[in-house]
């Protein structure tokens, strides 16, 4: 037998050999394959794959490699280890596989409420009866599961056949809560909102939730007493009051009594039972009914080198933790990421909290959670968050090349991204759809110190759905955000409500102070400009050059004061002055930049254009200029046009031009001809349609009347019969033929093929389209 010393000594030189032989390392390296089909007691190799993901992670060393088969993966996957600078750990999804991580479970054992148990519950609370719920049981509608739902989650998700049901409501809301049916309150204080349409007796709305909504401000408060006409949340502050020429949206959730409409739920956590109406009202055991469970889906908390690739989460999220450092997430497919339906202080508020900390709810602890340094998220599509689409704190992050939309659909100052830490990069993405602002710094979570971000390229758009007073980039409030640049950003056509309130491009709040703004678009209701200052204190440092307000007055806007230091050059569109501000070479809104095509927002300038040559040399916003002097305005004439966005491979199809169908027809929109009379059973198809290399996502330019809202349609391949690689289910636009983009994850096609638009169900009104496309983040 060897001495213990002779094995020691064995073993470091196998170690030595292994770090120095490039070879034998990489040897060493494993690739590991997960498949539902597969069993955890297996060696994890292709013909004999492990079944969960989880499995993967606890053996996984640095260099190794996890593929995993297409599937709904309902678990947490946190890795035991972290991987190395040289030797990554990489989960990937398998070529051409659709990967979800699932933060929900399946219910089953349904079963119809009764007469009898409509009896006892009305016995235990008297204004049952006659309730909407009430109603349902009597019509045969409501049916109830036994289900033990997470008392940990901040909220809970109950999804029909894929698609997100709304807890129960008054009144209903819709199935798209970026553009809900709330009701309106005619007059009120802080705490009390008072509606005619309020008719139930006293008493009947105590212990549900009112979610209320004012200008700026959104929050929500348990009813403590109610009289015919009103209602009083004793829990709310004085930070929402009914003001003059203002209105307050309301609604009224969180009780077994107001389940009253199609496609809503009510879960009961004491006598843990899951009350569910369906669209149809018909039983839930013939559907594929989901609640949520699990908050994470990916666990990345703790570790570094470790590489997402190719997967989904959908209703849970991906996070990392102030000691994490290199991850990579690229081409994540999230779905559903966050949910909560109370408004309450954000746990980690920096500033000392006020009447108004509830604005903070959601921000650090929603969306794809980037914190440590030197993490990254790219390439990625984030669809639907009741919060963030992505939290970047930590140090040194950065977001990149993302689609995100319906965000923040609370309407707190969560974002699209929320940007909280120190050097983040935030590049290339495409912001939308959210319920405040696209992008969001502010002190109460980031502190007083904001710096050195940059954040540029971005495309912003249809901000401002829920609240007034925000902007497609907000800054607020005495930050000091020195060393961040925010440049080239195209920021447009923000919400409806949006264009009665300030919704400009940048909006620097309350004493924002020393960033360098340069190079940005503005066009469509940008009210305000690219640019909005407001100060009850004093601001002071801002750079504003070369921005350009496409179809707008002001490019640059102020409110109060006094300001310091401060110098706006360059800029096309009228700029506001006050002492303390330097202002030169700016193109006034009455003089014609003679933009190239302003019809379809190209701002770049004409050969003859007065810009030319109009502005002062300020680096690093008129670099490159080949004129003898620079343009005022965001783009150099004759340098090539710079573009912002997430940069996508797509191929888009307009849906009036299908060459066979059943049971559509064609007519005429606002936007042109689209396709209409889709109802079910009716399908459209269309020929030899490009894929290219491969595409992940179908985005379909949609309208959808609320009363049919979550009708839902297959993507076919080849037939009508064909591989369904997507199910798309309509959201509320406002009518059928008020248009909004959807977008829909399908399984990763390439080359060419017939597609087919083939409507589910025999109910009428599933939508009307204008295009589509089938898209791939580069």
């Amino acid at each position: 037998m060897p001495s213990r010393s002779l094995v020691a000594g064995v073993a470091v030189f196998t170690l030595f050999a292994s770090m120095t032989t490039g070879g034998a390392a990489a040897a060493a390296h494993r690739t590991y394959y997960v498949s539902q089909s597969g069993a955890d007691d297996r060696p994890g190799t292709a013909a004999q794959p492990f079944q969960h993901i989880q499995q993967c992670a606890d053996v996984m060393a640095p260099g190794d490699t996890c593929v995993i088969a297409s599937g709904t993966y309902r678990e947490t996957v946190t890795p035991a280890r972290s991987g190395t600078d040289r030797a990554p750990i990489t989960f990937t999804a398998a070529p051409g596989a659709t990967v979800t991580v699932d933060g929900t479970d399946v219910v089953s054992g349904w079963s119809q409420v009764t007469a009898a148990d409509l009896a006892q519950l009305q016995a235990a609370d008297a204004r049952i009866a006659g309730s909407p719920f009430a109603s349902g049981v009597s019509s045969g509608h409501v049916y109830q599961a036994p289900v033990a739902l997470s008392a940990d989650l901040p909220g809970n998700q109950v999804f029909v056949d894929g698609a997100m049901n709304v807890e129960a409501q008054w009144p209903y809301p819709g199935n798209n809560p970026i553009r809900p049916n709330w009701a309106n309150a005619q007059s009120g204080t802080s705490t009390s909102l008072s509606d005619n349409a309020l008719t139930q007796p006293a008493g009947w709305w105590v212990g549900t939730r009112l979610t209320a909504r004012n200008w700026f401000v959104a929050e929500s408060g348990t009813v403590t007493s109610s009289a015919v006409g009103s209602v009083t949340a004793d829990s709310l502050t004085d930070c929402i009051s009914l003001q003059p020429n203002q209105t307050t949206f309301y609604a009224l959730s969180g009780a077994l009594r107001l389940l009253g409409h199609g496609g809503s739920w009510f879960y009961d956590p004491a006598a843990k039972k899951l009350y569910l109406w369906t669209l149809d009202g018909d039983n839930p055991a013939s559907h594929l009914v989901e609640a949520k469970q699990r908050n994470v889906g990916i666990d990345l908390s703790g570790r570094s080198f470790i590489a997402i690739s190719g997967l989904g989460v959908r209703a849970s999220t991906v996070q990392t933790s102030p000691t994490s450092t290199d991850n990579t997430i690229d081409r994540l497919a999230g779905r559903f990421i966050s949910a909560y339906a109370d408004l309450k202080r954000d746990p980690n508020m920096v500033t000392v909290p006020d009447h108004c900390a509830m604005l903070s709810a959601g921000e650090t602890t929603s969306g794809i959670l980037l914190n440590g340094t030197r993490n990254t998220l790219r390439n990625s599509t984030l669809d639907w968050s009741a919060g963030n689409g992505v939290m970047v704190a930590g140090s040194k992050n950065t977001v990149t090349g993302n689609t995100i939309t319906h965000t923040d659909y609370l309407g707190s100052y969560a974002a699209g991204i929320n940007v909280i830490g120190q050097e983040a990069t935030i590049t290339h993405n495409t912001v939308t759809a959210t319920g405040r602002s696209s992008i969001n710094i502010d002190n109460k979570v980031a502190g007083a110190f904001s710096r050195s971000h940059d954040i540029g390229y971005n495309d912003l758009s249809d901000y401002n759905n829920l609240v007034n007073d925000g902007g497609a980039i907000y800054v607020c409030c005495r930050n000091d955000i020195a060393g961040t640049s925010m440049h080239h950003n195209l920021m447009h056509d923000p919400a409806p409500l949006a264009r009665f309130a300030p919704a400009p491009g940048i909006y620097m709040d309350l004493g924002a102070s020393n960033g360098l703004i340069y190079n940005n678009v503005v066009w469509n209701n940008t009210t305000y400009g690219a640019v909005l200052f407001n100060t009850e204190t004093s601001g002071t440092g801002t750079k504003v050059y070369n921005n350009t307000s496409g179809t707008d007055t002001n490019v640059v806007s102020l409110h109060g004061g006094p300001y310091t230091n401060m110098e706006f050059a360059n800029n096309i569109g009228n700029v506001d002055t006050q002492p303390g501000i330097t202002a030169s070479n700016n193109i006034p809104f009455s003089t014609d930049p003679l933009f190239t095509s302003p019809a379809v927002n190209d701002y770049t300038l004409q050969a003859n254009s007065p810009a030319r040559n109009a502005g002062v040399v300020r680096p690093p916003a008129t670099d490159g200029f080949r004129d003898k002097r620079p343009s005022a305005g965001a783009y150099q004439y004759g340098v090539p046009r710079w573009f912002g966005g997430a940069s996508l491979d797509s191929t888009t199809v307009q849906a009036e031009r299908y060459a066979s169908s059943n049971g559509v027809a064609r007519h005429a929109a606002g936007t042109g001809m689209v396709m209409g009379n889709f109802d079910g059973g009716d399908w459209a198809g269309y020929t030899a349609v490009d894929f290219g290399t491969g595409r992940d996502t179908f985005a379909a330019s949609l309208g959808e009347d609320p009363a049919y809202a979550g009708r839902q349609f297959h993507i076919r391949l080849d037939s009508p019969t064909g591989p369904v690689i997507g199910t798309v289910t309509s959201i509320s636009t406002g009518g059928f033929d008020t248009y909004e983009t959807q977008y829909t994850p399908i399984v990763p096609t390439g080359g060419v093929h017939d597609v087919y638009l083939v409507a589910l169900g025999s109910s009428p009104g599933v939508a009307n389209l204008d295009y589509f496309s089938f898209t791939r983040t580069r």
